[in-house]
């Protein structure tokens, strides 16, 4: 399949109509809608001006306490960097479940792709860690979708 394209700067506005298009509202996703709609828009959307083969698009799972470790946080963040710039640009989708005894005993963790050729490897990934298992069947209390510049 032929990727689609999009601006950087429109990140955010790509992935909501990608969404969509799929039938899916963001506020109401569960992880798994989640995680697919991640892995989708991964594969089948590039930004323009970046380089692959330079790290220069990545995707990123999360997982662990939020900020002020109030919640357990799954966090799906597509990693931008502009070929001919050095400001990176995080398109990064969160979902905020209550803590329980069993995701305290998760802590932190993290894991990277960044090539579209191995993604499916990587949502095999995703959803065989103990992270996913542990949300997989949950209500999230909160899903964000947010864009940063660093």
């Amino acid at each position: 399949m032929v990727a689609r394209w999009f601006r950087i700067s429109y990140a955010e506005n790509a992935l909501r109509r990608f969404a969509t298009d799929g039938g899916h509202s963001l506020e109401t996703l569960r992880a798994t809608e989640a995680v697919a709609l991640a892995l989708a828009f991964y594969r089948e959307r590039r930004a323009q001006h970046t380089r692959i083969t330079d790290e220069g698009d990545g995707l990123l799972w999360q997982w662990g306490p939020d900020a002020d470790a109030e919640r357990f946080t799954i966090d799906l963040t597509r990693q931008l960097v502009r070929e001919d710039q050095d400001a990176i640009t995080q398109l990064c989708l969160t979902l905020a479940y209550r803590w329980t005894p069993g995701r305290r005993a998760l802590g932190r963790g993290h894991a990277w792709c960044f090539t579209p050729t191995q993604i499916d490897d990587f949502g095999r990934e995703i959803r065989a860690s103990a992270a996913y298992r542990a949300i997989a069947t949950a209500s999230p209390v909160a899903v964000t979708l947010r864009t940063e510049v660093l």
